[in-house]
């Protein structure tokens, strides 16, 4: 390995990496979901209205892929949320425990229902929600915590739990990056009251857009249907006699999936243990290979934990082992050997100005250093699954050169 700075390709040398961009080409292209989207297509006129019936196949499937008892689709996971959140009857006031690093679609539905998202850090290794900081938060307003399983990897739910316990408060999990994740073998989804997952095109399990919520009781279920749909679906599945009043309107929100969006997720639900597995296996290969380089370190999974949708990877950065170069600037060299690579793209949500709008007394005064830190300090590669062994390999090598020489070297761009 040569440490010379006119070898890396910002200074003249030779570039890494060559494949053809994108990088990570996802969702999976499939024969099989193209005919499903056809047949489909033939029999929509046979198809009832407002439920269709492979959105209730959905539904059931993935309720039993999770062996909850109830399982709601919507036109996305922040849907979900809203859905979730008005089903808990949050009042003006009431206090809700939120994650400042996730992404803002985790609380901001509490906008809607002006309730006060309060901001809570994170763990350092892992970048979900702080138990101890949840408990530190926690007032006589309090009425839930929301929480995020961080680019699939779950939160300390024992810990959780027995916060949840202690104060009698409820809890929402947003899985939109964890499907399949499990904590001590239990997966996630599973503990919350109303657990909600994105169907984004991005996600593991992807259907271009869409969300879908699970809860065991029927009464939030029932509470979730009526801020999500209206009319035809009801009358079948709303039974407590003062719910049965708004079957006709529901709660004045159309939130459903599109059929189709339906019809590919459930087609990729047969699938997802396959997609799990395989990306799980290139990843962790691919964090094995990178350990021993330099100012890069592998994201953390702590045991008796599996990531599971493994959503993003994001590998920390350790600026003073490259010589106190800039992240903007290391990810711009990064580039320019030819990698798809860019910041996490979601600051904390106490550096969003909605959430400095709706939290001005509860959280600007707080510190979040956690938080800050780990956005800081982390990037984002492509989520390997399906790719070649050449282009990761090519990623390794790229990280590799980059990463001996800016050590070895203190950076300066080569004179033309």
């Amino acid at each position: 390995m040569k440490y010379k700075l006119n070898n890396l390709y910002i200074n003249g040398g030779k570039k890494t990496i060559f494949e053809k961009k994108p990088h990570w080409k996802w969702p999976p292209k499939s024969i099989g979901k193209k005919k499903e989207i056809l047949n489909y297509y033939s029999n929509e006129q046979k198809d009832r209205i407002g439920y269709p019936k492979v959105v209730e196949k959905f539904e059931k499937n993935f309720a039993k892929y999770l062996n909850m008892k109830y399982a709601l689709c919507t036109n996305s996971a922040t849907s979900a949320l809203f859905a979730a959140f008005s089903a808990l009857e949050l009042k003006k006031n009431d206090e809700i425990i939120v994650p400042s690093l996730t992404f803002h679609a985790t609380a901001s539905p509490l906008n809607q229902l002006s309730a006060t998202p309060v901001l809570c850090d994170c763990e350092i290794d892992t970048g979900n929600i702080s138990p101890q900081d949840i408990e530190n938060k926690i007032t006589k307003k309090t009425k839930a915590i929301v929480i995020t399983h961080l680019c699939g990897h779950p939160c300390e739910m024992e810990k959780i739990m027995k916060i949840k316990k202690k104060y009698k408060l409820h809890l929402i999990e947003d899985c939109s990056h964890a499907h399949g994740s499990t904590y001590k073998k239990r997966k996630v989804g599973t503990y919350g009251e109303i657990s909600c997952f994105s169907l984004g095109s991005q996600k593991l399990l992807p259907a271009g857009e869409g969300g879908i919520l699970v809860t065991n009781k029927k009464i939030l279920f029932e509470k979730c249907l009526l801020s999500s749909d209206f009319n035809q679906r009801l009358p079948n599945q709303i039974s407590d006699k003062k719910l049965r009043k708004f079957n006709i309107t529901g709660y004045g929100i159309k939130h459903r999936i599109h059929p189709i969006s339906a019809v590919i997720a459930n087609y990729e639900l047969k699938k997802i243990n396959i997609y799990i597995k395989k990306r799980n296996q290139v990843l962790n290969k691919f964090s094995k290979d990178i350990k021993c380089i330099p100012g890069i370190q592998p994201p953390v999974t702590r045991d008796g934990m599996h990531r599971g949708a493994f959503f993003c990877y994001r590998p920390f950065i350790n600026l003073k082992e490259l010589n106190n170069i800039s992240l903007k600037l290391f990810i711009d060299i990064l580039q320019k050997e030819g990698m798809e690579v860019r910041r996490s793209s979601h600051p904390p949500l106490h550096n969003l100005h909605l959430f400095k709008k709706i939290n001005l007394k509860k959280n600007l005064k707080r510190k979040f250093p956690n938080s800050e830190k780990f956005y800081n300090n982390t990037i984002t590669i492509p989520t390997f699954t399906l790719e070649n062994k050449k282009l990761i390999n090519q990623y390794i090598s790229a990280f590799k050169k980059v990463c001996y020489i800016l050590n070895k070297n203190k950076f300066r761009i080569k004179k033309k």
